[in-house]
């Protein structure tokens, strides 16, 4: 069985890729920490931060043998304490390390055709032709700063919904149980999201439904404006 939660920290801009390429590089190795070597709720857990229709997501995943809702709530109590250690706790000094490591990353040339390719590629494939976006969010790391990031997590990561994906395990048996319903036989509560889609029925009445927002016009302009500065 997989979880995934998805935040779209926001709409798709040049400051929400720069702190959430920041904030996943400071808590994905804590997110691991936690869920995969203390409370060992699987093998593959992992964060990350990707850009989808528009807009930007931090997706975290844990693939497990617990009830997914079990895993939900432990993501969920994961991502926000260390939401609150960046808030509080996070100094000057790992905040320049960390920023340093990701902008000498950005940095550095490819290493082969296939990386080289695959940079151009990106932008060929989203129809953004935006060829100087990774120097571009290079330099905007370089000033990136604490008070800007912890606005950052306060005004765009904790406002914004969460997508969350099950998919599970058809195979026979019951899985693992979690450590707390194995005493107390109940398990942890987990948000109750406000809408479910189960089936494929469910997904085409979203669709009819739903607002849907052109984005591809509003990223060409962005990035030709960037080209320009």
């Amino acid at each position: 069985q997989r979880v995934t939660t998805r935040p779209p920290t926001s709409r798709c801009s040049h400051t929400a890729e720069v702190y959430a390429s920041l904030l996943v590089r400071m808590l994905s190795p804590r997110f691991f920490e936690e869920l995969r070597t203390k409370q060992q709720l699987g093998y593959l857990v992992s964060m990350s931060s990707a850009l989808h229709e528009g807009f930007r997501y931090i997706t975290c995943s844990v693939q497990t043998e617990f009830p997914p809702e079990f895993v939900r709530a432990r993501i969920d109590d994961s991502l926000e304490e260390h939401l609150r250690w960046v808030e509080a706790e996070l100094d000057e000094a790992e905040f320049a390390r960390q920023r340093a490591g990701l902008v000498a990353n950005l940095a550095q040339a490819p290493k082969n055709l296939g990386e080289e390719f695959g940079r151009f590629w990106e932008e060929i494939v989203k129809q953004r032709y935006d060829f100087g976006r990774r120097d571009r969010k290079r330099s905007a790391l370089e000033s990136a700063t604490l008070p800007e990031l912890r606005a950052f997590v306060r005004e765009h990561v904790r406002t914004a919904s969460r997508l969350y994906v099950e998919v599970r395990s058809i195979a026979p048996g019951a899985g693992r149980q979690p450590p707390d319903a194995a005493t107390t036989g109940a398990l942890p509560a987990a948000a109750a999201p406000d809408r479910v889609w189960r089936s494929e029925d469910d997904v085409e009445h979203f669709r009819a439904s739903a607002r849907w927002v052109s984005h591809r016009d509003e990223e060409r302009a962005a990035s030709a404006v960037a080209s320009r500065l």
